[in-house]
């Protein structure tokens, strides 16, 4: 049986469609896709994907789950959960990032430029993610004891705001680095190292 002969209710067709939607979604954002783009991008009749979706949004919301899934897959692997932080961990963990970013550019673009102005869903979902990663970085970070309670939140904020800092660079450097961006003339590899290098100089202040 060929692939356009295959049941529509097939969950590999399924998850066929949802492939298909990371790269239109990461080509043309959530306002510009059309569920016959994904279609079309599927290789398969839009029928098949109103069988499974019911419309964009939600093949949107899912798409997204998908990318946001394999890169705490990629952390994961990088760092186990119950691995202590430290420097060189981290340095490990923004380079296996890097290079998902850079092998995965509609999966990262998704991240990166489509999710302003997105479901309401999809913003929760991001929310959720980075929690969890602010959580993670918090390994990173120096564990002096704060000298009272005002000194402590002083202390939580700030470092709330260096592991997010250092979370949105990692995300977004494969960005800076398209075509006539800020960071498109530098050679990869010192962009990278400089990632590195800032983002170990933020947990160590």
């Amino acid at each position: 049986m060929s692939e356009t002969e295959r049941p529509a209710h097939r969950p590999s067709r399924r998850q066929h469609i949802v492939s298909a939607a990371v790269r239109v979604f990461g080509r043309n954002g959530l306002a510009d896709a059309s569920m016959q783009d994904i279609a079309d991008e599927a290789g398969v009749a839009a029928t098949a994907v109103y069988y499974h979706f019911s419309g964009k949004e939600e093949l949107f919301d899912l798409a997204l789950r998908r990318v946001l899934d394999q890169l705490d897959e990629v952390v994961r692997r990088s760092r186990a959960d119950d691995e202590p932080g430290d420097a060189d961990r981290l340095a490990t963990v923004i380079d296996a990032v890097w290079d998902w970013l850079e092998d995965n550019p509609d999966d990262a673009r998704m991240y990166q430029l489509h999710l302003a102005g997105a479901t309401g869903q999809a913003r929760v979902i991001r929310e959720e993610f980075e929690q969890r990663h602010v959580q993670r970085a918090f390994d990173y970070l120096s564990d002096s004891t704060p000298r009272n309670a005002r000194s402590a939140a002083v202390r939580h904020a700030a470092q709330t705001l260096a592991v997010r800092t250092m979370i949105t660079s990692t995300m977004h450097v494969s960005a800076l680095r398209a075509e006539g961006g800020p960071l498109s003339t530098l050679p990869q590899r010192s962009v990278r190292r400089a990632l590195r290098g800032l983002a170990q100089r933020i947990v160590a202040s």
